[in-house]
């Protein structure tokens, strides 16, 4: 079952956010956030929003052209306007050796142009551009 995600701060209205940026620790092996506009945003840096993952363990990104009806459930079109989705222990989670993965969750986000599916223990959309200073 899919839950939404702070569908306030994280919503599609026929097009999804608009990813700016993607976050990775200075050795490049884990995800820590995103940059995006919203839907509705003026482009100006005052507007940027991100999207924090708290211990990604597994990362996906399918560009637009290639996703189908098996990357993205009937729940997009019924929970509409939410983009960001806890699809708890689905059966792409539960494809990994579980050892790490007990505290985490598959989370899928609807950019615009990209879907990305992450599997971490809990993620949260915050005002303002990710802090470069925080990318450890």
């Amino acid at each position: 079952m899919a839950t939404p995600v702070q569908p306030d701060l994280f919503f599609h209205e026929g097009r999804g956010p608009e990813l700016q940026t993607v976050h990775w620790t200075r050795s490049g092996r884990v995800l820590r956030a995103i940059d995006y506009f919203t839907p509705d945003d003026i482009h100006e840096p005052a507007a940027l929003m991100h999207v924090l993952f708290e211990r990604a363990q597994v990362v996906m990104r399918t560009p637009e052209e290639v996703v189908g009806p098996a990357q993205v459930g009937e729940w997009i079109a019924r929970l509409r306007p939410a983009a960001l989705f806890d699809l708890g222990q689905s059966p792409w989670f539960t494809s990994f050796a579980p050892r790490h993965l007990v505290k985490c969750s598959h989370f899928q986000l609807l950019f615009c142009d990209e879907l990305f599916d992450v599997i971490c223990e809990g993620i949260r959309c915050v005002r303002g551009a990710f802090p470069a200073a925080d990318a450890g």
